[in-house]
């Protein structure tokens, strides 16, 4: 019971933006459901992975390279930015194809996880192996849970109708300001202005 708790509560609390950006993406058209899940399932993976490989090695990653990861945010947002400012008479853009939008849901969520990193290794650490995998299964669990709610919140029809008509010129601004919030949060700015 101790284990589904402390799973819960430390996934909660590292993940809970995640159902926001999650309602954005599964609201935008250019996004299919299944896309959206498996880049979110495939981030999740990835910073378990870490997480686990940090925690058996005793590898502390220092905080300032972690919040590196705030620059991927920042590109897709400011990609997404300039994609505003093309001009409105444009052809239909192509439709992005299916693996780069897994990787940008993907890699949003890597980026967004430089918490769920500094939670998990000392966490996994202090854990034996039937636990690990314990939590990792309650992870995953939750991961599904997460989506289920994002999908619900795109569809309320009070939030869909908003998200439709706003979603594309909220999304990137929420991206750039996501990832100054990860690089200032891990203290990356000294890092990338050399210890000033």
């Amino acid at each position: 019971m101790e284990i589904l708790v402390t799973s819960i509560v430390a996934f909660a609390s590292s993940n809970i933006d995640d159902i926001f950006l999650l309602t954005l993406f599964f609201a935008n058209k250019k996004f299919k459901d299944k896309e959206v899940v498996t880049g979110q399932f495939l981030g999740i993976s990835f910073l378990i992975a870490i997480s686990l490989v940090g925690s058996l090695v005793g590898l502390f990653i220092d905080q300032a390279y972690i919040g590196l990861l705030g620059l991927v945010p920042i590109y897709l947002g400011v990609k997404g930015l300039l994609e505003l400012q093309k001009v409105k008479g444009e052809a239909a853009r192509e439709i992005t194809e299916r693996k780069n939008n897994i990787l940008t849901v993907a890699g949003v969520t890597v980026a967004n996880g430089g918490d769920n990193i500094g939670i998990y290794i000392p966490l996994f650490a202090s854990l034996t192996w039937t636990s690990k995998v314990s939590m990792v299964g309650i992870f995953l669990l939750m991961t599904m849970l997460w989506c289920l709610t994002a999908k619900y919140f795109s569809t309320h029809p009070y939030v869909a109708k908003k998200v439709d008509q706003y979603g594309h010129l909220f999304t990137p601004f929420v991206l750039v300001l996501l990832g100054l919030y990860i690089l200032y949060e891990n203290e990356t700015f000294r890092l990338l202005t050399g210890g000033i």
